[in-house]
């Protein structure tokens, strides 16, 4: 079974090289290479994020971000997790990076 996809950040106007890969047979891991692949050029701004603690955040994962002062979202992936107690508040410090 051949998998052919297209991978697109943006607006798509920088085409990277194609992947052939004979091991690649779902879509689940045609679209993690096309990802992997995409990181690795992209050049990403580095942003750390306070939030209130939500379970189930993990390194690896996508996230868009809705700016209410600025009035944008964003999408970046989050690079790292960490979890804390403020007062009565449980937080997460995000690191994530930014991708325009």
């Amino acid at each position: 079974m051949t998998v052919d996809i297209i991978v697109q950040r943006g607006t798509g106007d920088h085409p990277g090289e194609d992947i052939i890969d004979p091991l690649i047979s779902e879509i689940s891991v045609a679209l993690s290479r096309g990802q992997v692949e995409i990181d690795k050029v992209a050049k990403g701004i580095p942003v750390t994020l306070s939030v209130r603690f939500r379970s189930g955040i993990r390194t690896g994962q996508l996230i868009e971000v809705v700016d209410s002062l600025q009035g944008a979202a964003w999408r970046g992936k989050i690079t790292g997790v960490e979890h804390g107690v403020e007062g009565p508040v449980l937080l997460s410090t995000l690191q994530v990076v930014r991708y325009d």
